[in-house]
């Protein structure tokens, strides 16, 4: 039964074309930013010998310096130069910051009780900030945001939501319209074995198109970059993107983020499915339920663009799986959750929140499948 679920969605012929469309889009997205690094590649690299790595307060005093003469026409530097030195004064600005911010955790414990919430989210903080060093400076990572560049983006978003709600919306809608679902149940298993085999093969499909387009991203950045620079950098350095992580409280290296992203994106991206084989099942309908799960996944932008992000919609719009699935606004800075006046860390509280949302909506499926009557 596994396997004939499997079948069923991979010989989908739309699949593979909107599978084909956007490898092309991608191809075409990178193209322009990559020439534009072919081109300063080698100056790039001359920088960093001079520029590179963690900032001190000579290399910024310095930079400020040739600002300075750049800015009053004294000398001539090009783009590439300019860009370099200015990320390098920032860096200096964001670690004056960090240890500001540092500073002032350790006044506001002293004047707190140890017993409460307050307390213990500013000493966590603190904790995590003194783990950093200094995690500021100019380094070489341009194919690592070219490959989260696909993680994060709402577009990007969307057009892995897209690949699931293609796959995933006629699973059981399908089995109605085609008036086959009678002859599954009335099987000996076949109320046991059908809910489970098409939520591993909606699994499967999930995890194929994931690395599908993951793995197709890294070949075009590696291809453009010719390798992948800079893994041991610090993941603050990553602040010319989508997001600004200069103020991530996280001790991690743009390798290790880049593959916590990937996971928790997978992960983000089998609740969605579920969300969907539910809706399936409930609706037995391919467009409504290709249409209700694109609304309840965009709604949140929409609320946003209304100006519909404070109070009740904020905390609404944090726990969606639009930003389950987006990652943005997950690590981007220090944000906790009191559960049972513990603070715990925004990512960990919605993958925590998710996963109860999950569950819950697999014993839907089940539930539903268990009492389901064979109609003829």
């Amino acid at each position: 039964m596994y396997k004939h679920e499997l079948y069923k969605i991979f010989t989908k012929k739309s699949l593979y074309i909107t599978f084909f469309l956007i490898v092309l889009l991608l191809v075409f997205s990178n193209s322009e930013s990559m020439l534009d690094w072919v081109m300063k590649d080698e100056i790039y690299d001359e920088l960093y010998q001079t520029h590179g790595g963690p900032v001190t307060e000579e290399l910024e005093l310095m930079v400020r310096e040739q600002m300075r003469a750049s800015d009053a026409g004294e000398v001539s530097v090009d783009q590439a130069t300019g860009d370099v030195q200015f990320l390098v004064a920032m860096s200096g600005l964001n670690l004056e910051q960090l240890e500001e911010r540092k500073e002032f955790l350790a006044s506001k414990i002293e004047t707190l009780d140890q017993t409460t919430h307050q307390y213990l989210e500013a000493t966590k903080e603190l904790e995590m900030l003194k783990e950093l060093g200094n995690p500021y400076g100019f380094y070489l990572i341009q194919a690592w945001t070219g490959m989260m560049d696909l993680i994060e983006p709402f577009f990007s978003v969307v057009l892995i939501a897209i690949m699931i709600l293609l796959g995933l919306s006629p699973i059981f809608a399908e089995d109605h319209a085609q008036k086959t679902i009678g002859l599954v149940l009335a099987t000996k298993h076949g109320k046991k074995n059908l809910v489970t085999s098409k939520i591993l093969a909606s699994i499967t499909y999930i995890g194929v198109v994931f690395i599908s387009l993951h793995f197709t991203n890294f070949l075009i950045q590696l291809n453009g970059y010719g390798g992948l620079h800079g893994w041991n950098a610090p993941m603050q350095s990553l602040v010319n993107y989508p997001s600004d992580y200069s103020m991530s409280p996280f001790n991690l290296n743009v390798r290790q983020f880049y593959f916590i992203m990937l996971t928790v994106q997978f992960i983000a991206g089998v609740a969605f499915g579920v969300l969907v084989l539910c809706l399936s099942n409930l609706t037995k309908n391919y467009l409504m339920t290709f249409f209700v799960s694109g609304s309840i996944l965009g709604l949140p932008f929409i609320l946003r663009q209304i100006g519909l992000d404070h109070g009740f919609f904020k905390t609404f719009n944090l726990f969606s799986y639009l930003e389950f699935i987006r990652i943005e606004r997950l690590f981007d800075q220090f944000r906790t959750f009191s559960f049972f006046g513990q603070p715990i860390l925004y990512p960990t509280y919605l993958i925590g929140v998710f996963g109860l949302v999950t569950i819950l909506l697999l014993g839907v499926l089940y539930y539903r499948s268990k009492h389901q009557q064979v109609t003829t």
